[in-house]
């Protein structure tokens, strides 16, 4: 646990932390540094005069930072929606989940990508994705997009197996509506919900159709897992669009909750899909004041 009694500061917390500070705080200090420094450079177009350390460390310490800072998710409590927290209580959660968000971020942005496990990247670019929101690290994340969105989403992508195909369009899909400005930032997040629902049902019949017994059974819980991400996704642009729900936070949180559930053996996937939530909370918070600013009545059209 995150010793929070004796430290004021959320980041030496999280060096405390038991996975973190497996790392000495020499190679903390260069891991980091260079995450920085590569970062910096990909913001501003140039690099960074430091040797790359070796990407199996950069990602064991953004794995430790991660572990370390899950632990203030507390999903199932403080960080729920329908939980009762006083507000001193969620602003250190918040320092807390930003400090080690931005960390995880930086670190893992500055790996390289393996493209030979398309999974693997795919799992990697939507917990990038949700770390870099969290973190407020917005232009950094756009920056980083931008370097991988073409090997990430090529586009010709309508053969493959429908599994692989509905994973690739969740991860656009959840990228496309945590940094997109409605509605003509979020054209390509309505065509990729549009087409998700239109595809689904023939395609997932035929992908389950090709298995037997024991393997459809576990395909059907990794589909639904999928399904209820793109749901999540979906209640999200529906709000940044129109500012509706009024419960889209509940709403978000149940549907990452069905697809953790659905998905509690794959540590590899777990980690995105609990900070997305937080990411996602993130992202209303900040449209809500947007819509109190509105006329009465226009608020009294949307929520209709």
């Amino acid at each position: 646990m995150i010793t929070m009694a004796s430290v004021n500061d959320p980041l030496v917390a999280l060096d405390e932390h038991w996975a973190v500070s497996t790392f000495s705080a020499e190679q903390r200090s260069a891991l980091v540094t260079f995450a920085d420094e590569w970062l910096r450079g990909l913001r501003g177009g140039g690099g960074t005069t430091r040797t790359r350390p070796a990407t199996e460390d950069l990602l064991a310490l953004a794995s430790a930072y991660d572990i370390a800072s899950r632990e203030r998710l507390e999903l199932e409590g403080l960080g729920s929606p329908f939980a009762l927290a006083r507000p001193n209580e969620l602003a250190d959660r918040r320092a807390q989940l930003r400090a080690g968000a931005a960390r995880a971020f930086a670190l893992l942005a500055a790996a390289p990508m393996d493209f030979d496990d398309e999974v693997g990247a795919l799992y990697r670019a939507l917990l990038v994705a949700a770390l870099g929101h969290v973190a407020a690290q917005g232009e950094t994340l756009r920056a980083w997009l931008a370097v991988y969105r073409k090997p990430l989403f090529p586009g010709d992508d309508r053969e493959l197996r429908w599994d692989l195909l509905l994973l690739r369009r969740n991860v656009e899909l959840w990228t496309e509506v945590l940094s997109g400005s409605g509605p003509s930032g979020l054209e390509r997040a309505m065509e990729i919900v549009a087409t998700v629902r239109e595809e689904r049902n023939a395609r997932e019949r035929e992908l389950l159709a090709s298995f037997d017994e024991s393997e459809e059974m576990r395909m059907r819980f990794y589909l639904f897992a999928l399904f209820h991400l793109t749901e999540a996704a979906t209640e999200l642009l529906v709000y940044r669009l129109h500012g509706v729900p009024n419960d889209v936070t509940q709403r978000v949180y149940v549907a990452l909750s069905l697809a953790r559930s659905a998905t509690s053996g794959d540590m590899q996937i777990l980690p995105a899909l609990e900070w997305l939530y937080e990411a996602a909370a993130s992202v209303i918070q900040q449209r809500t004041p947007q819509l109190e600013l509105l006329p009465e009545g226009e608020r009294h059209d949307r929520g209709h």
